[in-house]
């Protein structure tokens, strides 16, 4: 017999659906643009797409970390950000080096060394698919509440609800980021058109 199949739920689609849009943006544009910034604002689209890639991570982490039912099959309960070393790698000043990229002045926000792009999108490909096989998982491990104990599907649904108040905080960058974009090329994806 076969085992049962899931089928992807809202969450997991959209989570796909809105990192592959953040990519997309990502990979039309180039070093010096993903670094570009107006004068007097501290973050470029690199920083925004740094940050991202930070809070994916930490995300996942954390929720592994504090939700001990659900053991190593759902990743380790440290981030890629420490596991691979990149604070120090990147040459990221103490202040930054922990961080998600929220509560930093505006002049270190401005300062942070910006990998190139192909390291930098490396990254945030790994944090989002992580995630994206982290939501993946608790859909098919968890697919009904009504299988859990009450205590446990309540943790399930904070989990569920934390990873959409983080794409909800991904699409607000994204809206940043395509200002940032159309602030230097004259397209937004309002005057884009979509083959």
């Amino acid at each position: 017999m076969a085992p049962p199949t899931t089928t992807p739920s809202d969450l997991d689609v959209s989570s796909r659906e809105i990192h592959r849009v953040v990519l997309e943006l990502a990979e039309s544009l180039d070093d010096e643009q993903l670094r570009w910034r107006p004068e007097g604002y501290a973050t470029s689209i690199g920083f925004h797409l740094w940050h991202l890639g930070r809070e994916a991570d930490f995300l996942r982490s954390a929720l592994v970390e504090r939700v001990e039912q659900l053991g190593p099959d759902f990743g380790p309960p440290t981030e890629l950000w420490a596991r691979e070393g990149l604070a120090e790698r990147w040459g990221f000043p103490p202040e930054a080096a922990t961080t998600v990229g929220t509560g930093l002045t505006d002049d270190v926000a401005a300062s942070l060394p910006i990998p190139p792009k192909p390291e930098l999108l490396g990254y945030i490909r790994r944090s989002y698919a992580d995630l994206e096989a982290f939501v993946t998982l608790v859909d098919e491990r968890y697919p009904s509440a009504e299988e859990l104990d009450p205590a446990f599907a309540t943790r399930v649904s904070r989990i569920r609800l934390n990873v959409l108040n983080f794409l909800t905080h991904d699409c607000r960058h994204l809206g940043m980021m395509e200002v940032l974009k159309g602030l230097q090329t004259g397209f937004g994806s309002a005057t884009e058109t979509r083959a």
